[in-house]
């Protein structure tokens, strides 16, 4: 058992980033041969491939290995045991350490052969992101944090040294800002709603990206490539290592009622401040 200190978190991020790096090969391999993969739906949880299921296995086994007491929770073997049922994962925020893995965050992407996807290893103590790592095969690029130090960013295929990422203030106003979000009318729920408020922040600001990627967008938001980022209806791995990353970037995050950011929230809203004041308005209580 590790107790929540630097060194023990420290020497556990090691070992995250060198199991996102092969769990990262393990997908290269997969998406060259895209057209032989399995594909399953999970009803309102999206789809899932061949090329998922084989990096999830790989980072329990490792991760098991390793910390055989820890808790694991992991995108596809969740969706095996709780099915649709999110508020089931409300049990790991009581649990001392649990490790909360997306083995291929954006799946679609993936499937068609755009390169925007990521492996997403993070470990909660007591429901909270001690360290997050969400790492981007297909070019290199890994952001990484702890609970006890800025964010870092570096590139495997150009660099072996790494960059603090770190600004406290954004003074951006929002028709200067660029934005990201997703919709959960991919979620098998009624987007009407999202959608409105979607047109509502499109008009008043210069752009939004929707990418298929929340941590990546997150992690985006954090190096200052986006403005902000907004989401609901998304899961723990989608958002505990980015949540985490963003946070010690020092970026806002928080849920759309402005309550402090915890992997298990329904809703998620990141941005610098003073920015994030002028983009916390749009979503009224």
């Amino acid at each position: 058992m590790i107790k929540n200190n630097k060194k023990n978190i420290n020497d556990a991020l090691l070992f995250s980033l060198d199991l996102a790096k092969s769990a990262g090969k393990i997908l290269l391999k997969y998406q060259t041969k895209l057209s032989s993969l399995e594909i399953t739906s999970k009803q309102a949880q999206g789809v899932a491939s061949t090329a998922d299921l084989a990096s999830e296995k790989f980072i329990i086994k490792e991760i098991s290995k390793r910390f055989p007491e820890h808790d694991i929770l992991a995108e596809e073997s969740a969706y095996v045991q709780f099915g649709d049922a999110k508020e089931a994962y409300q049990v790991f925020k009581e649990r001392e350490w649990t490790w909360v893995i997306d083995p291929l965050d954006g799946t679609n992407n993936f499937l068609n052969g755009l390169d925007y996807y990521a492996i997403c290893i993070s470990l909660l103590h007591m429901g909270k992101p001690v360290l997050g790592v969400v790492y981007r095969p297909s070019n290199g690029d890994c952001y990484y944090a702890t609970s006890y130090a800025e964010s870092r960013f570096i590139n495997y295929q150009k660099s072996q040294k790494s960059k603090k990422l770190y600004s406290n203030v954004n003074r951006k106003k929002l028709k200067e800002a660029m934005l990201s979000t997703g919709f959960v009318t991919e979620k098998g729920k009624c987007f009407n709603t999202e959608f409105d408020q979607f047109v509502q922040i499109m008009k008043k600001s210069r752009g939004i990206r929707r990418m298929g990627s929340a941590a990546l967008d997150l992690c985006l938001v954090a190096s200052g490539v986006f403005d902000g980022f907004w989401e609901s209806g998304l899961a723990p791995w989608d958002m505990a290592a980015a949540g985490l990353i963003c946070e010690q970037s020092g970026v806002k995050v928080t849920d759309f009622q402005g309550r402090a950011f915890q992997p298990f929230t329904a809703s998620i809203l990141a941005a610098r401040s003073p920015f994030y004041k002028e983009l916390k308005a749009q979503f009224p209580r």
